[in-house]
């Protein structure tokens, strides 16, 4: 009876370890889609902000580090001192490029591909570099067919329950802001609009709130099989300068190594999930 019950806490040991172990890389590709002036689709209905108690954000703080690495380096995006105060200051950027500048806001739109430096560890989470991407193929015939891609980037994971699993937090695509007192509005029958309004990069107790055309959740879980749930919104600036976003969510089942598509008439994905040192 012992020697059974040692040997089932063994499995248990073994089955947690070798589960624990299990590590994949996921590349996604990310594009508009061509307008559609006789669509039937219907964004009317009014849904709720996107958000997941357990959320992992790493392309924030890339663009963030990267933005405040320009703004040191003397980026003219940053530069507020007058020409006397830079007579007097050896380094003039040293004092402005300081925590009172939000630098995500420094962007007029994001880069297709984040410039990463390649890994291959299994440690934790973390973004593959150009040269992992493998999606050369699908990125030329996007070309070809004249879409454009908002996002094109991948990231290496441990395999977990849908409890365990964070939401890649993603955006992409060109920056909008919006005042935090517009109240959305839903004229459109086919989406929620929003007023713009002109960006700040200081920080100021009236800033506004950021939006991206592309800014949402990508969330892969491991229960005997892959899973995959996406919910973004997908926004465009309409000539009179209101902001308009519709809703992209979906939820599927995937196999590794298979290249799935998830449709919208707004946006497509090309995504894969490969196992990764298994």
């Amino acid at each position: 009876m012992l020697l059974k019950k040692s040997l089932v806490i063994l499995c248990c040991l073994f089955s947690s370890t070798a589960f624990a172990e299990r590590w994949f890389e996921v590349e996604v590709l990310i594009f508009k889609q061509r307008p559609a002036p006789y669509l039937q689709e219907d964004f009317s209905l009014k849904h709720k902000a996107i958000a997941d108690k357990n959320t992992l954000d790493l392309l924030t703080p890339l663009y963030t580090e990267q933005a405040k690495q320009a703004c040191i380096d003397g980026d003219e995006r940053f530069q507020t001192r007058s020409f006397t105060d830079s007579l007097v200051d050896v380094n003039p950027q040293s004092s402005v490029c300081d925590e009172s500048i939000d630098y995500l806001q420094s962007y007029d739109e994001l880069p297709v591909t984040p410039f990463v430096e390649t890994q291959e560890t299994m440690e934790q989470t973390y973004l593959l570099s150009s040269e992992q991407l493998q999606f050369t193929a699908q990125y030329a015939q996007l070309s070809r067919k004249g879409l454009t891609p908002l996002l094109h980037t991948g990231w290496r994971f441990e395999g977990a329950s849908k409890s365990r699993s964070p939401s890649m937090h993603l955006i992409a695509g060109q920056h909008f802001t919006n005042d935090l007192n517009t109240i959305p509005s839903y004229a459109n029958p086919d989406f929620i609009s929003l007023l713009n309004a002109q960006p700040a990069l200081f920080n100021a107790p009236d800033k506004p709130n950021v939006e991206w055309e592309l800014d949402g959740l990508f969330k892969i879980h491991l229960r005997h099989y892959l899973f995959i749930t996406a919910d973004f919104d997908i926004s465009q600036k309409l000539e009179n300068g209101d902001i308009e976003s519709a809703r992209f969510s979906q939820f599927r089942r995937v196999i590794s190594g298979e290249v799935h598509y998830l449709d919208h008439p707004r946006m497509g994905v090309i995504v894969q999930i490969r196992k990764f040192n298994h």
